[in-house]
């Protein structure tokens, strides 16, 4: 008989992580989340649950001691290759809460620890950094795995590429979970291989919408470089959204231009959802790892 296993959730944002351990039966007893746009999705979907707006003034008391994992995604800003020349790592003020969220750990020690952010943690400082993270979670006595995850072979139409962090308490468990036994088959060259979608079969719709995609190419460019297009998709995927509204989504007959226009909402509303979304973790990814996580612990 599986236990449900407790999620308390940090860096919650709007639920990325929360919504997909619940939807594979895991329930969410505590949330962490210091933007206000974020604690109000929070509070609107789950209003049972304690939330607590900054994780730097928490006590260890205020986390549930049932909650055997630990989630988040500790912000990426100071790690995103997005902020050219500007990568302050885990030195930076955001990025470096990653810390913060470990002394919480070291004094509960959580069975298990999943955790998210941008591929450029990888190589930020030229691998200091992620070097930093291991032997963190190294010294308070978890196996730690690490995998590259694309939300695209998720039954997501959008290029979302994430690593994912697995750590489990005294064992190297965390490698059952995100890596399957046997061959994997690697694709020869780019876009090219077996896609296996887990969630829903929307992507087969999506290759015969009227939507296109349409990548601005002023990531990390100066204001004066403008709104130049750096390409368009319509294959049934989308650019990777980022924070910042980079990729717009534009109708080809039928509807306004932008985002903004089309969705008939203010400036200020729809940079949060910007933000909202492009910061979000994604849903189907973690049903995956969650239901790993619960066979593994079937067998144990």
């Amino acid at each position: 008989m599986q236990r449900n296993l407790k999620v308390a959730s940090f860096f919650a944002g709007i639920g990325g992580f929360d919504l997909g351990f619940e939807n594979v039966g895991m329930e969410v007893v505590f949330q962490c989340e210091i933007n206000k746009f974020g604690q109000k999705i929070l509070r609107q979907h789950w209003p049972n649950v304690p939330l607590f707006p900054d994780i730097t003034k928490l006590n260890i008391k205020d986390i549930p001691e049932e909650a055997e994992l630990w989630c988040g995604g500790f912000p990426c800003q100071d790690l995103s290759v997005a902020n050219q020349g500007k990568r302050k790592g885990l030195e930076g003020e955001r990025s470096g809460l990653f810390y913060e969220f470990t002394k919480l750990v070291k004094k509960r020690k959580p069975k298990w620890l999943v955790l998210e952010n941008v591929p450029g943690l990888l190589n930020s400082h030229e691998g200091e950094d992620f070097k930093c993270v291991l032997q963190e979670l190294d010294k308070l006595g978890y196996g730690v795995s690490w995998r590259i995850l694309d939300a695209k072979y998720f039954g997501t139409p959008q290029r979302r590429r994430r690593v994912y962090i697995v750590a489990s308490l005294g064992s190297l468990s965390s490698a059952e979970v995100l890596f399957e036994r046997g061959a994997i088959k690697v694709a020869s060259k780019s876009g090219i291989g077996e896609k296996h979608p887990n969630a829903s079969s929307a992507r087969g719709k999506d290759k015969n919408a009227n939507i296109f995609s349409i990548q601005h190419a002023g990531i990390g460019r100066k204001p004066s470089a403008g709104p130049q297009a750096k390409g368009y998709r319509n294959d049934g995927e989308t650019y990777t959204l980022d924070s910042r509204g980079s990729s717009d989504a534009v109708c080809k007959t039928t509807t306004s231009f932008r985002v903004r226009k089309a969705a008939g909402l203010s400036e200020g509303l729809d940079g949060n959802r910007y933000r909202a979304i492009g910061n979000a973790v994604n849903v189907s990814v973690v049903e995956w790892i969650g239901k790993r996580i619960k066979e593994v612990e079937s067998l144990n």
